[in-house]
């Protein structure tokens, strides 16, 4: 057990080969961290989640890809991840962000750590700069970049051409989403206004009238006044960023961008890879990690 200012580690729940796992209380936070079974300071990975209210902490073993590569590569590296406060499903997108940024401040009270790399999944590949900008690196996992409204247009027009919707239909419906969501995230609307006002518009949504996937409205309307490109213009550090081929949920043209914009302000700075056979969560479609990817991560680290 290590008794820190803000951190008390105890034995965790979670049985990781090659790896000391421990659990913490910090300011109502519940904590995970890792450290190999090697000794000396070791590099940190610390975690910046997905979007849904699903622990970080899973006993019975990863549930998801994201999971798995942390636990992959707690054997080489220490750990930190840090389940969002309670009631996620009340909780905005700015509360969530000051409870990561609150977890990343207590890093400097690990005496076994020698630099602090991020690593963000899905949301979080997105929102990985606003955490901080001055990390060793950014590995980002199944992210975005653009603006949320463009984000979730694109992601509309995708679930809907995979569910087999027609072309003509889709380009009816892709009209009316596009105001749907102008109303609803620079309006600033509950999705359930939105509908009450514009009655036509039913049809298109399926989730609550005040929530989407499982977070408030509040929640997005502060994603879409992100400027993510002016975070990561911040950044200096070196960056990799990978996308599953059979991700639907993200748009691979968004670390493109990414990459083409750090690249040009940092030569060589950013890596982009397009990962064949992986979907949103880093599993095959067997549902299967592809062990390529820890090797991947472990080599970039070492590099950088």
């Amino acid at each position: 057990m290590w008794a820190l200012l803000a951190l008390t580690l105890l034995p965790g729940r979670e049985k990781i080969p090659g790896a000391e796992v421990f659990s913490a209380t910090m300011q109502g936070l519940h904590v995970v961290v890792t450290r190999p079974r090697a000794t000396g300071k070791v590099p940190i990975l610390f975690e910046v989640a997905w979007l849904s209210c699903d622990s970080v902490e899973q006993p019975k073993g990863p549930e998801d890809g994201f999971t798995q590569l942390i636990w992959d590569l707690a054997a080489h590296y220490a750990t930190f991840r840090v389940d969002k406060p309670e009631p996620c499903s009340e909780l905005d997108f700015d509360h969530e962000l000051a409870a990561y940024r609150t977890a990343f401040a207590s890093l400097k009270e690990l005496d076994f750590v020698d630099r602090v790399y991020i690593v963000g999944f899905s949301n979080g590949g997105g929102i990985a700069p606003l955490v901080t900008d001055k990390a060793a690196g950014y590995l980002v996992f199944s992210g975005w970049y653009k603006t949320w409204l463009e984000h979730m247009l694109e992601h509309e027009r995708r679930r809907m051409h995979i569910t087999g919707v027609s072309e003509a239909e889709l380009n009816d419906k892709m009209k009316q989403y596009a105001t749907f969501y102008d109303l609803y995230l620079n309006g600033r609307q509950t999705p359930g206004a939105v509908l009450k006002n514009h009655p036509q518009f039913k049809p298109l949504w399926s989730d609550e009238p005040a929530r989407q996937y499982g977070r408030p409205a509040a929640f997005y309307w502060q994603l879409q006044s992100l400027n993510l490109g002016r975070a990561w213009s911040a950044v200096d550090a070196p960056a990799l960023l990978v996308h599953g081929s059979d991700d639907w949920i993200m748009s691979a043209d968004d670390f493109a961008l990414l990459a083409a914009a750090l690249n040009a302000r940092n030569p060589g700075s950013a890596e982009f890879i397009e990962w064949r056979g992986l979907d949103h969560g880093l599993y095959t479609r067997g549902k299967k990690a592809d062990p390529a990817l820890t090797e991947k991560v472990v080599t970039w680290v070492r590099a950088h």
